[in-house]
């Protein structure tokens, strides 16, 4: 009897331990993983690495609200993106915006950057419009950078990849 019960522990635990594996949807295919923390503090790290110059201000996009995601991301569906956060001017005639979307899956990085790349409007601001672009990847994390060439003294597309970049610990996995 009691090497019976021995035996069903051992199992219990044997299974107990194989069924504790990482869960994380984030993961993927665990080649790359992108910044760690929340997205607001990876803005700041960004920040931190090069100031925009102007006064900026980062929200949480709703992903629950297809309208918000399209606005700010260009996507049709939020459907692959778990975390998304918007930092953008807070004068509405200056054409600047910084999104990071965190992707569930980063095997759909690549995807999701083109997709937010072909559908993000770069005039949504009505009166001026963002004529430079660049949507880049690092693991499971995307980032969008949009921006007038008027502010291109104060900050550039190529400046904010290097920062993103640079929070990134020097490689971006989408460029």
């Amino acid at each position: 009897m009691k090497r019976k019960l021995w035996a069903m522990i051992c199992v219990l635990l044997v299974l107990f331990c194989t069924g504790c594996g990482d869960t994380d949807k984030n993961k993927g295919s665990g080649t790359a993983q992108g910044p760690a923390g929340i997205l607001s503090d990876i803005v700041d790290q960004i920040y931190e690495q090069k100031d925009p110059g102007i006064n900026v201000g980062t929200i949480p996009i709703d992903l629950s609200d297809a309208d918000m995601v399209k606005i700010y991301t260009g996507l049709d569906s939020a459907d692959a993106v778990s975390e998304a956060v918007a930092s953008e001017s807070l004068m509405g005639s200056q054409a600047y915006s910084l999104v990071l979307v965190r992707v569930w899956d980063e095997d759909e990085t690549a995807e999701v950057a083109k997709a937010m790349r072909e559908g993000i409007d770069q005039r949504k601001w009505i009166c001026v419009e963002a004529d430079d672009l660049k949507v880049v990847g690092c693991g499971d994390v995307v980032m969008l950078f949009m921006v007038s060439s008027e502010l291109a003294d104060t900050v550039t597309s190529a400046e904010m990849v290097e920062a993103f970049k640079e929070v990134c610990g020097g490689t971006l996995t989408v460029e």
